[in-house]
């Protein structure tokens, strides 16, 4: 086997994504049937990746032992002794990770046993020529300004590359696309944050909260929860307002900076808190639907977004 027992790819994600599916490949051209154990640096425990590495499999002649976001690993030291010690036989330790610094003691482990590989996202006209290999390798050929819009969208990120790359690959097409289906069909990786739509939201502004929505790529059943922790601020918020708390007394009980109280604060004065609360528990209710499997994700954040913003009673205050 030419590959090594121990292998830590480091820097563009990407780029580690391809070396861990080519490191993949070599070793299953040697052994079909090799297991495989994805693990996740801020899981993993040294004494379990111990057995992993030293105890032959159960189910198959060798193991390929992968761990992500190894820089997440706790208490690195106690996993150096592992880094040098000897594997069981058919057993390969390969180790992903984004920004690790070169005084780590998994970095310095892994460098003594000339097993570190950096990989650095490319820069300048690097990324063009990288990213025609992408393209290739999906079968897609864009003409010149639409190469050049294409990068643009994609913020020069090769694993967003990557996964635009895929979706083109799936439309039908004589030659190569130009920049009007790449204007349609690519989103820009410079996305806008969830946290415009929230306000809106929370202003009750529905077209204005349709218009962020669209904008962006969030999980539906993460943006659900996102909306019930700003709703929640927001009634918090309108009950102090109701109390007549000072402001200078606001920011330390909801542990929020003055800037963003003031934004909650414009927000929250522009319904009673009975319009809150209903929200809240609308929203509570289609959590649990969602995680009973009651409700979609999708169909949860549409009838959440319309109950927030169809039934406003303004109430102006202080």
């Amino acid at each position: 086997m030419s590959e090594p027992t121990l292998r830590l790819f480091a820097g563009d994600p990407y780029r580690c994504e391809r070396a861990l599916a080519e490191r993949e490949a070599a070793l299953r051209e040697a052994d079909s049937q090799l297991e495989r154990q994805v693990h996740f640096g801020d899981e993993v425990q040294a004494g379990a990746l111990e057995l992993d590495l030293t105890s032959m499999s159960l189910f198959a002649l060798g193991r390929h032992v992968v761990i992500r976001r190894t820089e997440k690993l706790r208490q690195p030291k106690t996993f150096v002794p592992l880094l040098g010690s000897s594997f069981a036989e058919g057993t390969y330790l390969t180790l992903i990770a984004g920004d690790l610094r070169a005084t780590s003691p998994i970095a310095k482990a892994v460098k003594a046993r000339d097993a570190f590989v950096s990989l650095s996202a490319p820069r300048g006209n690097a990324v063009r020529s990288a990213a025609r290999e992408v393209l290739a390798r999906h079968g897609v050929a864009l003409d010149g300004p639409a190469t050049q819009e294409f990068l643009h969208r994609c913020g020069n990120d090769l694993m967003t590359i990557d996964h635009e790359a895929g979706k083109l690959s799936a439309l039908p097409s004589d030659g190569p696309i130009d920049r009007a289906t790449i204007e349609r069909t690519v989103f820009p990786s410079a996305e806008r944050t969830v946290y415009p739509f929230y306000d809106r939201l929370g202003e009750g502004n529905l077209n204005a909260a349709l218009a962020e929505l669209k904008g962006l790529r969030e999980d539906p059943g993460r943006m659900v929860g996102g909306i019930l922790r700003h709703i929640t601020r927001l009634t918090m918020v309108r009950l102090l307002l109701d109390r007549r708390v000072p402001r200078s007394e606001m920011s330390p009980s909801l542990g929020v900076q003055d800037w963003l109280l003031k934004r909650l604060i414009g927000q929250a004065k522009r319904r009673p808190l009975r319009e809150f609360t209903r929200i809240l528990h609308c929203g509570i209710e289609l959590d649990r639907a969602i995680k009973s499997g009651r409700i979609r994700p999708a169909d949860a954040l549409t009838t959440l977004v319309l109950t927030a913003c169809t039934t406003m009673t303004p109430r102006a205050t202080r």
